[in-house]
């Protein structure tokens, strides 16, 4: 179940003809066009089948022994097997058959009772209350059910309804038999609702129940042995055709009356049976054939009334013998299997008819049955789908006993669901109308291949022609009758109003006999032939007029004279021409209408289509003359009616391209289809294939003809998809009144020629082509455009047209009587040139004024200035025409010309006057603009105050001259520019291009950026991740006492930060989102949770964009503008700021060392204070348990927390160090002068504070807590991930690391760098102490407990970030003081803390690495590397290498290269300078290089200038500039858990640089995909059901689980959810990327209960996905999908982009995605 199957639409008999996917890879078919699909569980590969394929029926594996006879399987089995085993078999099938078909489930048969003298026996009967599955109940119905009837638990629930589901049944109660009797009851109780069965629910003895899983054990037994030897499985088939316990019935027979009574488990095992017995031998599937025919009323009367599915019913097995052509054409001359089909159907409708016998269908429970009884209209096709190819008489007389059983049904459904026009009131109910149309796509198929059967035999065409002429005068009553006259000509027409009697748009026999009329020209028959019509046929008249009543109906319901009968009148004329039904409905009455014009007088025919649309009045110049009432209200209803019967007139004469009325081949009709859809617009392949009819085979026939026709045009992009495009010349085709347009296609289409003739600057008129000439049947139907009513109506529409006073005219009319007229010149043309007579042009010319004249005049009139093209075009054609036949020319096509070259010029000088308006506007624009620049200029004192209430643009930002990063840059001349330096003694200046002030989205209103001002905030989204994840085995067992301070180096878990960058007042935020918490509130409680995002985690939209945010960063001004009491006057500095504080200085070894003895003296004293709280919580504890226990309040429980625990006292740090090194204390981290006495207003702190929770509640998935000492450390968590996360994205997508960020990156990160920089500065000072010597603690490896973390274990660029911002911290007690020093001696300590922090990740980076020995690179192209100048470097960093080594005592493998350990040691270090860059870029202001904003050049020493690093990264080791590197290293490298893990073979190491974390890696073809997932079991499964329903792959880390199937449901918090949503939380944080691998389905999962799906990385040839596996195209793996996949889940926008699918699809929203 769910492999892959391939059906080649080349070879293949029909589409169930497949082959799997060994057989397919090793045949021929696999070069040829071939369909996809996953196996349901049933049926077998028809390889070796010859009457499969029509050619190649052999793959290479079965191709041996082909050719060789076939042999009695009998004779290659022992004599003595053949004994036994017919004896065993004898034994098991009537065993199985007696025990699975038991009539009394509660009492063993008597043969199978034990015995009372049996000493085992237990008089005590149990018994078990079975449960059994039909496809009415739901899951949650039967699972409530469960509960209240045997007590259980939901999860057990659960599992027993999975049960049920899978197997059929399921015991769900044992005991005594009062016991099961009173669940039996409550189940029957609970489960009857209105007009659904219960449940079913049998009380059975145990013993019953213990046979019957035994004789399924016996018949999978005998499955198994069946597919070893040919022998055994004769055997088999011989048993089964035996008869059973001597009745007449076989014990197949027995098996197939009652299916119905088993249950699924047990019904599939008897077809797997059958399918590998019986239905493997030609022989016994013919005797099987016969007898499922022989019963095939009776099956198919079962199936109707089970409750089971289609797939799991004895009749699926038909498709296994109606396909075959051998066994079906023996069934049809032998069984009269096409009589049995079709009155095993019309028996069943019978119920339906009323007492007029035609179909009556109503809304009840009753269609259900019918709806399944459809099937044998599946079976019919099947049967018809293998015509016969040599006719014989018996073959014929049992064919048409067939079509007489079908026409009785034709009959049933001619003049079903008829309708009338509601007239005053609208109808109250809309009428049943689907079924009817369900019915009618059901055997349209049929009708369609059975008219092909009738017209490859004469004989057979002659006696169904006749047979349905018979049914037709049989249902057709005689008509009242009236005289029309028209035009000097008198017709006898039939009295019917459509608009006041009952109408309809099913006349089903009508349509057949049109069907066969089309093919009678094959063999030279006519209506007219002598022998063909059966006594008193249907006169032409006749044939006509219900064909024609339909268009009548379509015409008044476009006059909108039906209004009042609803939408069911209008769904089924939608029905009625759509590509679905029309072949069979609309193409049909349109051939009839064709084929009676043909046998009728035109001007007969033409007074009959004006008498039914009832505009024989409205033509006459009385109707334009009166001035009644009634009339003038009824010109425009009439005006539409007019217009549609002329376009029932070009339809009738230009549409000839079905064979058999006009000289063409289907491939011309397919063409015709193709180029009038891509007229349209450019379609994809898809697009097409959906507009084209089917075939059986489910063909269009497209690809034959697209390429002559359209160009495709490749997909551009990941959004886009490949589509064709039209060629030009293939436009002359086109034809604005196609009939099979809709009204929206019609106008679409014209205007897509709009567009184009405005794009190609031509005229491109709508001129009629010549149609293709007409078959011998249908050749008088051109005469239709010459006879004297026609001209009458022609001449009628332009004379009122041409009247400058008339007022009963219209655009639609006028064009569509010219587009007659064009024909009717074609035609004539066509005709003249061949000899053959048609006198249009000799009627328009007569009479005065002639028709001619009346056309001339209307070159210039206004009415047909939408149409000039066409005018001329006519003109210039009747003249050509007239000048063939050496008449005189009466048209002046100069004039219609000239007329036209008239136009065009004023259309251009109108054009002409509009560009140069433009220029001239242009002008003046610029000069205004000049004229502002210079009076600026000249009057700055105007401007001085206005600058600080509307910023100015910025200047753009210096230019900088690209500085090359190459080994020889000290010999280049950078004079010209200062390259920019972001840290160390002597940084560059900052320089923001930030706005200074920005508008709330909300109100408005503008406001200041400042730390005095409002608060303005930006809508921001925080969410856990795992995107870099290197152990995703590793979870945060317990969130409350999970100290995050250390983040590990596999960053197993990160807090995540983005924005749309959209900005509100902190206040208008609040208010926004208190307005839709009491909206939810205030909704009734069955409609709430129906919100795209979740408001119980404090989600919502943005206001603007929609993005999904669940809380707001706040918005801060530049770092060193904090604090001044001119900060929100930013805009009146220069653009480059410098702080008023001068830079300290001092050096990286004093700073070290001041570093070492803090860390020292600081740990000393958190280690003291950890004991003697250690201490007092002994003594509490011996307290608490010696007094009587108290109930503890809610509050003092959260006090007594480890995350709550009171930090210890403040450290006089400040003391202690100045006592030891004074100077050098001072130089560092003196404290500036002058304090501010605030940093921030309110507002804005409660902002920092309220992002701060945020990010602690999310990060650690715990409650809201502003004061937890954790809650800083989330919010350098996110600070450093974020970045970490920017930068994996960027290196992902190839761009610059400053070049390429988005203006939202941009605001993000400023914004996330600036809140964690300021929330340090105002967080608790004991707490942040704390966390400073920790970290100190842990870099310095002075923390060497049993809880120690060693340095392979730490995330180096976290520790950098948390060191940045907490180190201040440590020295200054009060936030105005620390952030001071932040300003003021931040670039220097920020420079020596990166300069140890970095060299600690190059010991990271040299313990792990893998490299060479240098021996090993002898002979290498490398060896110019020791006369290179940087060769001094290396060998410095390889002596660093191996002293470090032998710190940690690993024994000496080699030394590598020096060149191959510098290159290594500078490429795993660039991630983390990259990170280091972006940090202090938006931390310093100071602007990055112009080497950083390109791709392509080398980034390692334009990083380490920005950052002020020495290029020679051994210097940081240089004992000369900081002696204390050598206890570091020592320190680093003696650490007890590194040698252990570098030693041990099974210790997983991360190595440097980590690698981006890649999606799964997925095969090209996705055939083998699903090869591969198929064989996935589903792991809480077993038994015949235990395949996967739905397997979805994780495309994060590689595992499949089943997705929407309760038998992987788990628990978690109390909540039950789907195997792909328990996934997605410990995969990825709750975020999920799956694969449903049997739908290429891809599923997005952003929550428990949110997700969406999404377009699939595989693509057919066309560049489209094919979810659902509905078209079957083969598919390959896109790569720039799937990278475009890749970028969106290492961008965190999967949750941004489920809550935008689920905003703009509301149905998404009923999923239960927290099941799947």
């Amino acid at each position: 179940m769910g492999e892959p199957t391939y059906s080649c639409r080349d070879c293949a008999m029909d589409p169930t003809c497949v082959l799997c996917i060994d057989c397919f890879q090793k045949s021929p078919h696999k070069a040829h066009r071939y369909r996809m699909n996953t196996s349901g569980g049933g049926g077998y590969c028809d390889c070796g089948d010859v009457e499969a394929w029509k050619s190649d029926p052999f793959c290479q594996l079965h191709q041996q022994g082909a050719d060789q006879p076939a042999k009695d399987p009998l004779e290659r089995l022992p004599i003595n097997i053949q004994f036994y085993m017919s004896a065993v078999v004898s034994c098991i099938l009537p065993y199985c058959s007696d025990i699975l078909f038991l009539d009394d489930q509660e009492v063993l048969p008597e043969n199978l009772r034990p015995r009372l003298a049996d000493p085992q026996y237990n008089p005590k009967d149990t018994y078990a209350t079975m449960l059994f599955n039909d496809e009415i109940h739901t899951y949650e119905q039967v699972i409530a059910t469960l509960k209240k009837a045997v007590d259980c638990s939901p999860k057990e629930a659960v599992e027993l309804a999975t049960i049920v589901d899978r197997e059929g049944r399921s015991t769900v109660r044992n005991g005594g038999y009062r016991e099961c009797e009173q669940a039996k009851g409550i189940i029957t109780r609970n489960t009857t609702y209105h007009r659904h069965k219960p449940l079913r629910v049998l009380v059975m003895h145990s013993a019953v129940v213990s046979h019957q899983t035994f004789s399924l054990k016996l018949l999978s037994w005998l499955i198994k042995i069946a597919t070893q030897a040919e022998g055994l499985r004769v055997i088999i088939c011989q048993e089964l055709m035996k008869n059973f316990h001597g009745s007449d019935l076989t014990i197949l027979e027995e098996c197939m009356l009652k299916d119905t009574i088993l249950w699924k488990a047990a019904r599939i095992q008897w077809h797997q049976l059958f399918m590998s017995t019986l239905l493997m031998d030609n022989e016994y599937k013919k005797k099987f054939a016969v007898l499922f025919t022989k019963h095939y009323s009776g099956i198919l009367s079962d199936f109707a009334d089970d409750d089971h599915d289609h797939v799991v019913s004895v009749t699926s097995l038909s498709v296994q013998i109606f396909t075959v052509p051998t066994v079906s054409h023996m069934l049809i001359k032998e069984h009269s299997l096409l009589k049995v089909i079709l009155k095993t159907f019309v028996d069943y409708t019978e119920k339906y008819r009323g007492a007029d016998s035609k179909l009556h269908f109503q809304r009840a429970s009753l269609l259900q049955g019918l709806r399944r009884f459809q099937y044998v209209l599946v079976d019919l096709r099947y049967v018809l789908s293998n015509n016969f190819e040599d006719w014989t008489a018996e073959a014929r007389e049992k064919v048409m006993e067939g079509i007489d059983v079908l026409l009785e049904l034709l009959v049933s459904m001619h003049g079903m669901d008829t309708v009338v026009r509601q007239v005053g009131q609208h109808i109250e109910f809309e009428p049943e109308w689907e079924t009817a149309f369900n019915l009618q796509i059901k055997l349209g198929p049929c009708l369609t291949l059975l008219l092909e059967w009738c017209a490859s035999d004469r004989s057979l065409l002659i006696r169904a022609y006749r047979a349905t002429m018979k049914a037709l005068r049989g249902v057709t009553h005689p008509q009242p009758e009236v005289a029309v006259e028209v035009a000097g000509h008198k017709a006898t027409c039939f009295k019917f109003d459509v608009g006041t009697k009952h109408v309809t748009v099913h006349y089903a026999l009508i349509r057949f006999l049109a069907g066969l009329h089309l093919h009678l020209g094959k063999y030279n028959l006519d209506y007219f032939k002598e022998g063909l019509l059966p006594l008193s046929p249907l006169t032409a008249m006749e044939l006509i007029e219900e064909p024609l009543r339909t268009q009548v109906l379509m015409a008044q319901v476009y006059a909108g004279m039906w209004r009042r009968n609803g939408f069911s009148l209008l769904n089924q004329l939608y029905y009625y021409q759509n590509v679905r039904c029309q072949t069979e409905m609309f193409d049909k009455d349109t051939i009839m209408l064709q084929a009676g014009s043909a046998m009728m007088d035109p001007n007969e025919y033409l007074i009959a289509v004006l008498n039914r649309f009832d505009l024989v009045r409205y033509l006459t110049p009385e109707f334009a003359a009166s001035s009644s009432t009634e009339d003038v209200q009824a010109r425009a209803s009439y005006a539409t009616l007019l217009e549609e019967m002329l376009h029932l007139l070009i339809i009738l004469t230009c549409e000839r391209y079905m064979p058999g009325v006009g000289n063409v081949l289907d491939e011309d009709r397919i063409r015709r289809e193709v180029i009038h859809q891509l007229c349209i617009s450019p379609m994809a392949h898809s697009e097409i294939t959906k507009a084209l009819p089917e075939d059986h085979c489910h063909e269009t026939g497209m690809e034959a003809v697209i390429n002559k026709v359209a160009d495709f045009k490749k997909p551009s992009g990941s959004a886009s998809k490949g589509v064709y495009e039209l060629k030009e010349q293939c436009l002359a085709d086109y034809s604005p009144f196609f009939y099979h347009y809709s009204r929206s296609d019609q106008s679409k289409a014209e205007e897509q020629q709009r567009k184009k003739k405005k794009q190609q600057e031509q005229e491109l008129a709508a001129v009629p082509a010549t149609p293709p000439a007409l078959c011998s049947n249908f050749k008088p139907l051109v005469h239709l455009l010459d006879c004297d009513v026609f001209i009458y109506i022609v001449r009628t529409i332009v004379e009122r047209t041409s009247n400058p006073k008339g007022k009963i005219w219209s655009e639609n009319s006028i064009h569509r009587a010219l587009y007659l007229i064009g024909l009717a010149v074609l035609e004539e043309e066509r005709l003249q040139a061949r000899g053959e007579s048609f006198v249009f042009l000799d009627k328009a010319g007569e009479g005065e004024p002639s028709l001619l004249t009346e056309i001339q005049n209307l070159v210039g009139n206004s009415k047909v200035k939408a149409h000039k093209e066409l005018m001329s075009w006519l003109i210039k054609k009747i003249a050509e025409v007239q000048e063939k036949k050496g008449e005189e020319v009466d048209m002046q096509a100069e004039a219609a010309e000239k007329e036209l070259h008239e136009s065009a010029k004023e259309e251009e000088e109108r054009a002409n006057r509009a560009r140069m308006a433009m220029k001239r506007r242009q002008v003046l624009m610029d000069q205004m603009a000049r004229m502002q620049k210079n009076f600026i200029k000249n009057n700055p004192e105007f401007f001085e105050e206005t600058a600080e209430e509307t910023p100015a643009p910025p200047p753009p930002p210096p230019k900088i001259e690209r500085v090359p990063s190459t080994p020889d840059m000290e010999e280049c001349d950078t004079s010209l520019t200062e390259f920019p330096i972001a840290l160390g003694a002597n940084p560059g200046d900052p320089v923001y291009d930030e706005p200074t002030h920005v508008t709330c989205i909300l109100c408005q209103e503008e406001a200041a950026i400042a730390s005095q001002g409002s608060s303005m905030v930006l809508a921001a989204f925080v969410q856990r991740s795992t995107v870099l994840s290197k152990n995703r085995d590793k979870k945060v067992e317990n969130a409350d006492d999970y100290n995050p301070l250390l983040m590990t180096s596999d960053l197993f878990w990160g807090t995540y930060t983005s924005t749309c960058g959209h900005v509100m007042h902190a206040d208008c935020w609040r208010g926004y989102f208190e307005s839709l918490l009491s909206r939810e509130q205030r909704r009734a409680l069955r409609i709430r949770n129906t919100l795209s995002y979740d408001l119980g985690k404090h989600q919502f939209l943005c206001p603007l964009c929609k993005t999904v945010s669940n809380t707001v960063v706040p918005l801060l001004p530049a770092l060193d503008t904090i604090g001044k009491p001119d900060d929100d006057t930013m805009e009146e500095q220069p653009t480059q700021v410098r702080s008023s504080i001068p830079p300290v200085s001092g050096s990286y070894a004093s700073w070290l060392g001041l570093i070492l003895q803090t860390t020292r003296r600081g740990m000393e004293i958190v280690n003291q204070y950890k004991a003697q709280v250690k201490e007092k919580k002994e003594e509490q504890e011996e307290k608490n348990k010696s007094s009587q226990p108290q109930r503890k309040s809610a509050k003092t429980e959260s006090k007594s927390s480890p995350s709550k625990q009171e930090p210890f006292p403040s450290l006089d740090l400040e003391q202690v160090l100045s006592q030891l090194t004074s100077d050098q204390f001072k130089s560092f981290f003196a404290t500036p002068q002058q304090e501010p006495t605030e940093l921030f207003a309110d507002g804005i702190r409660n902002m920092i504070r309220t992002f701060a929770t945020a990010t602690y509640t999310v990060g650690l998935d715990v409650m809201p807590d502003d004061d937890n000492e954790r809650v800083p450390i989330l919010a350098w968590n996110t600070c450093a991930y974020t970045i970490q996360v920017t930068e994996v994205l960027l290196r992902t997508q190839g761009k610059a690391l400053f070049g390429g960020l988005s203006s939202r990156q941009i605001d993000g990160l400023r914004s996330v760098i600036r809140f964690a920089t300021t929330s340090t500065c105002i967080a608790n000072h004991s707490i942040i102490q704390q966390h400073a010597l920790e970290l100190l603690a842990a870099l310095t490896g002075f923390n060497t407990g049993p809880d120690s973390i060693s340095i392979l274990d730490l995330d180096m660029f976290s520790l950098l970030v948390s060191l940045c911002l907490s180190l201040p911290r440590l020295y200054h007690s009060t936030e105005a003081t620390a952030f001071n020093a932040v300003i003021s001696s931040g670039a220097i300590y920020n420079l020596h803390i990166l300069q140890m922090v970095l060299a600690a990740h190059i010991v990271q980076i040299m313990l792990t690495a893998q490299l060479p020995a240098a021996q090993d690179q002898a002979g290498s192209s490398d060896e110019s590397m020791e006369q290179d100048e940087y060769n001094t470097d290396a060998q410095q960093l390889l002596k660093v290498y191996t002293e470090l080594r032998q710190f940690v005592g690993l024994e000496d493998g080699g030394e590598p290269a020096a060149w191959l350990l510098w290159n290594h040691v500078q490429f795993s270090c660039l991630p983390f300078l990259r990170c280091a860059a972006i940090f202090f870029h938006f931390l310093t202001g100071v602007p990055s290089p112009a080497e950083l904003q390109n791709v392509g050049l080398d980034e390692f020493v334009p990083l380490c200038r920005y950052l002020a690093l020495p290029t020679n990264l051994a210097e940081l080791f240089n004992l000369e500039i900081a002696p204390q590197m050598s206890d570091l290293v020592r320190a680093w490298g003696s650490h007890p858990d590194v040698k252990p893990k570098l030693t041990n073979s099974d210790a997983k190491i991360l190595r440097f640089p980590l690698e981006v974390n890649p999606l799964v890696t997925l095969p090209d073809d996705y055939s083998d995909l699903m090869n591969n997932v198929s064989m996935f079991m589903c792991p809480k499964a077993s038994g015949a059901q235990s395949d996967s329903r739905a397997p979805a792959l994780c495309l994060v880390c590689g595992t499949v689980v089943c997705s929407q199937s309760y038998c992987c449901q788990t628990e978690i918090d109390k909540e039950t959810v789907g195997a792909c949503t328990a996934h997605a939380i410990s995969c990825g944080a709750g975020v999920g990327i799956y694969l449903r691998v049997r739908e290429c389905q891809l599923l997005l999962m952003s929550s428990k209960n949110r997700g969406c799906f999404y377009t699939p990385p595989y693509l057919d040839d066309y560049g489209e996905p094919d979810s659902g596996l509905r078209r079957g195209n083969p598919l390959h793996l896109s790569q720039e999908h799937y990278t475009k996949l890749h970028c969106l889940w290492l961008s965190h926008s999967i949750p941004a982009e489920v809550a935008h699918k689920l905003e703009a699809n509301n149905n998404l929203l009923t999923i239960d995605w927290q099941n799947l």
